[in-house]
């Protein structure tokens, strides 16, 4: 009997522990971070509404650029990173920078925030893959002091390289562009979505990750595109028989605040359609704001300092459908303190057991 009882007792323990391996191995942590292109392109938008000469513009532009410490808050955000160890990582506004100093000088690199990021996570020894680039936007405007500044703004996902989940990957990996899109001073700017299956164990879901237009004082139809943008991805994603994660920097405030820069009806859209809105599922009555945590863009011109202010909005978001989050937080929290800031925005970290 005795004897009995001891094999039932290791059976016991054995499945436990195959059963704790398991439900670890079927746990997949996602961090959605917009990274800050060190601008938030105010100047340009001013020009193009007449408030300022568009070479004076770029000018500006450029100018906050290199005082704003672009490898700096890509070290300080690496750091972030290597410390909460996620195991997917979706940017926005993951830029690359580049200038001509004079007239018939070719574009050289100024900053390329993902070779940054990548670079210092390596430095740490936390090392993450590139799953797929979404290039959206690629302009060269003229300036002053400089004949160019080129700017391709561009969405990431990351896979931490080595210490992740057993049997994490992916397939049928996409990355979209809206048919949406903001034409706006001569120029058309796109978003678009990047799109992946992850598999982990026997499990898997569909991973979509976007930074939707974003509101343009005096321009309504930058709202209505965004709209249009947040449609077109629910209904690519619609009828899909297992669970479904959007996470990115939506530009809509799912606190439903009214007069802020990002009330628009989008986040509510999503909700209506049939996701939970991560956050606000497990924090009710906190409003998790992600957005301002640093200002820029100041006029007149005031560079180098980049003050912290209390953030205002929760617009970097997740939505999930078929499968909820057993957590969300922020990571990348409110700045304190002295620059370098790792971004203008709370990186938003979820976990989720498949």
């Amino acid at each position: 009997m005795m004897r009995k009882l001891m094999i039932a007792a290791v059976a016991v323990f054995a499945f436990a522990g195959w059963a704790s391996a398991a439900a670890k191995e079927s746990t997949v942590t996602i961090l959605t971070q917009n990274m800050d292109a060190g601008t938030d392109q105010s100047y340009i938008v001013a020009a193009a509404q007449g408030y300022l000469v568009p070479a004076e513009a770029v000018d500006l532009t450029y100018a906050e650029l290199t005082l704003s410490n672009l490898p700096g808050r890509a070290s300080v955000l690496a750091a972030k990173i290597a410390e909460a160890k996620p195991d997917l990582v979706a940017l926005q506004e993951c830029t690359l920078w580049r200038v001509a100093p004079e007239a018939g000088a070719p574009l050289v690199t100024l900053y390329d925030q993902l070779a940054l990021l990548r670079g210092a996570l390596a430095t740490l020894g936390a090392p993450y893959d590139v799953v797929a680039i979404n290039t959206l936007n690629e302009f060269t405007l003229p300036g002053q002091s400089i004949a160019a500044l080129s700017f391709t703004d561009r969405d990431v996902l990351l896979v931490r390289a080595g210490a992740r989940p057993p049997e994490l990957h992916f397939s049928d990996v996409h990355t979209h562009i809206f048919h949406a899109s903001l034409p706006f001073a001569g120029l058309v700017v796109r978003a678009g979505w990047i799109e992946a299956e992850v598999h982990l164990q026997n499990k898997h879901f569909r991973l979509a990750t976007t930074h939707l237009e974003s509101p343009v004082p005096g321009v309504p139809e930058a709202t209505e595109v965004q709209v249009a943008q947040a449609r077109e991805l629910l209904y690519e994603l619609r009828n899909l028989p297992y669970p479904v994660v959007i996470c990115g920097d939506f530009n809509s405030d799912a606190n439903y605040s009214s007069g802020l820069p990002d009330s628009t009806p989008t986040a509510g859209l999503i909700v209506a359609s049939g996701y939970a809105e991560g956050w606000g599922s497990l924090h009710p009555g906190d409003p998790g704001n992600t957005w301002p945590l640093y200002l820029e863009d100041r006029f007149p011109p005031d560079f180098g300092s980049f003050p912290a202010v209390p953030p205002i909005e929760r617009i970097d978001l997740f939505f999930s459908r078929g499968v909820l989050p057993q957590s969300v937080d922020r990571v990348v929290l409110p700045a304190s303190g002295t620059p370098p800031f790792a971004s203008d925005h709370a990186g938003v970290m979820a976990t989720f057991r498949m």
